[in-house]
């Protein structure tokens, strides 16, 4: 999932796979937010402005911000790149120990350099994206990516959560199935995935819904599939989340061309 764009002067792109997402060729200017991903942004063009919890606002031309921080961003033109990474998954383990508990880390000039290497000459197509994601992980991480290992009581309960959207079991019987108290499995989820067992939920909740309208299914029917209350109900998350309206990147959106790539995890 993106993170947010707004008045664009001409349409950006947004490549979405899985639980990653890359935008390009957007202007940005997001209210207060604080999604589950971990993102990295890079200018192309002028340096933007970036403030995370109660910090004044900064200028930057690169940053890796971890997730579930609060945030803003505001760009001075559609030159930036927002590559977002799901703390669930093998590409996160690839750079996210850079954080060592520190919300925001900034690139160095070479490292943004050599993300910038990887831009394609030509148009952005999802070959390209999905190519110049591999790179930017390479780049700050490392390939191949490390196995995805995870406790095995955690990835049951994670695969509960998944299976059980609509209606998720309440976290005492999450905990018995794995023969854990509620504090024990709360704390492991945590420490393996980087997000708490009610953020993981709600962040698989959103990525459903988004996926299913991309796939041409209606928001309401979309977000009651994947348990929210209604499609007003799943609006205010994603205002929350990403500090926009969802008609701002969903389908038919007049500033975004949203593109779903396969998702191989």
């Amino acid at each position: 999932m993106a993170e947010a764009t707004s008045s664009a002067a001409r349409r950006g792109c947004l490549y979405v796979h899985g639980g990653h997402a890359l935008m390009v060729g957007c202007a940005v200017d997001n209210q207060p937010h604080a999604h589950y991903n971990a993102s990295i942004l890079v200018a192309t063009g002028k340096p933007f402005l970036f403030r995370h919890d109660d910090a004044p606002w900064q200028e930057s031309t690169g940053l890796c911000v971890a997730p579930c921080v609060p945030q803003q961003l505001r760009t001075q033109d559609d030159g930036v790149l927002i590559m977002q990474v799901d703390p669930d998954g093998r590409a996160y383990r690839g750079f996210g120990g850079r954080f060592a508990g520190r919300p925001v880390v900034p690139l160095s000039e070479s490292e943004r350099r050599g993300i910038l290497a990887g831009v394609p000459g030509g148009a952005w197509n999802g070959v390209e994206a999905m190519r110049f994601f591999m790179h930017v992980v390479q780049v700050l991480g490392r390939l191949p990516l490390p196995p995805l290992v995870r406790d095995r009581r955690v990835e049951r309960v994670r695969r509960l959560l998944v299976a059980g959207l609509e209606q998720p079991p309440p976290v005492q019987a999450l905990a018995a199935s794995v023969a854990l108290s509620v504090s024990r499995l709360q704390h492991l989820f945590k420490q393996e995935l980087g997000l708490s067992l009610s953020h993981y939920l709600l962040w698989r909740r959103v990525r459903d819904t988004v996926q299913r309208v991309q796939a041409g299914i209606s928001l309401t029917e979309a977000a009651l599939h994947a348990g929210f209350a209604d499609s007003a109900h799943f609006s205010r998350t994603f205002r929350r989340m990403f500090g926009l309206p969802p008609s701002s990147l969903l389908k038919d959106s007049s500033s975004v061309q949203v593109e779903i790539l396969p998702d191989d995890r």
